[in-house]
């Protein structure tokens, strides 16, 4: 299962921008992934959105047709809480909704942003993951996965790891251009793994006109707020 799957979780409509304090968001009614604010908008951002559309729809399908097979069930012996890979996929995007301010400031520190916004284009923020059990997280998703470690990437580094990283790199770079071409800022990206689940994309439109002062204990910082589930007090202000 190496289909590549972006999660965004910016409350923004993925093609003008408007906040969800600004306009009604609805989700794309496919992938649940993307939000916006108009059916205009919807149409307009097509062009960008459906190669990303289509892989979370495939990956959520096969992950939900896994369940029911013999490997399906043999996996539920060895993962965390018994749970299939489908439910663990379910807890992670549970997590980064949770973890969405932390993974995004320290996605702007990592990358020193504020410094040479342009890095967003040549570097990402790689997370690994290891899930928790429910001795650990009782119930909480905030606590569900801890983090392994976290490291900053070359886009070249990245580029040359396994499927699906080359193809989520790519779908990446589309938005990028999009966005520079739109005039709405830098588009930065966390790539964030537990395996044995597929690494998957997190991206943060937007980015422009930071004003922040870089952390250099971004890893320490993060790590200790994860682990605790909480949010961060890291600023970031894209």
């Amino acid at each position: 299962m190496s289909t590549s799957k972006h999660k965004h979780i910016i409350r923004k409509c993925n093609h003008c921008f408007a906040t969800a304090s600004e306009k009604k968001l609805f989700a794309c009614s496919r992938c649940k992934a993307q939000t916006y604010c108009s059916r205009e908008c919807q149409k307009a951002d097509w062009r960008n959105h459906k190669g990303a559309c289509q892989n979370n729809n495939t990956l959520e399908s096969r992950l939900r047709e896994h369940e029911s097979t013999p490997l399906g069930l043999l996996d539920r012996l060895f993962l965390v809480d018994g749970v299939s890979l489908h439910e663990l996929d379910q807890r992670l995007e549970k997590w980064v909704r949770v973890h969405n301010p932390t993974l995004m400031a320290t996605t702007l520190h990592a990358l020193r942003l504020p410094e040479d916004i342009g890095r967003s284009r040549t570097h990402v923020l790689y997370v690994r993951l290891s899930p928790r059990g429910q001795a650990e997280h009782q119930g909480a998703p905030g606590k569900f996965f801890r983090v392994e470690d976290a490291e900053v990437v070359s886009w070249e580094d990245a580029m040359s790891r396994d499927a699906p990283w080359p193809e989520s790199l790519s779908q990446l770079r589309l938005m990028q251009d999009e966005s520079e071409r739109m005039h709405r800022g830098g588009v930065a990206a966390a790539m964030v793994e537990c395996p044995p689940l597929a690494v998957q994309t997190v991206p943060f439109g937007s980015m422009k006109n930071l004003r922040e002062k870089v952390r250099d204990d971004w890893k320490p910082f993060f790590i200790a707020q994860v682990e605790q589930g909480r949010r961060p007090r890291m600023t970031c202000t894209p």
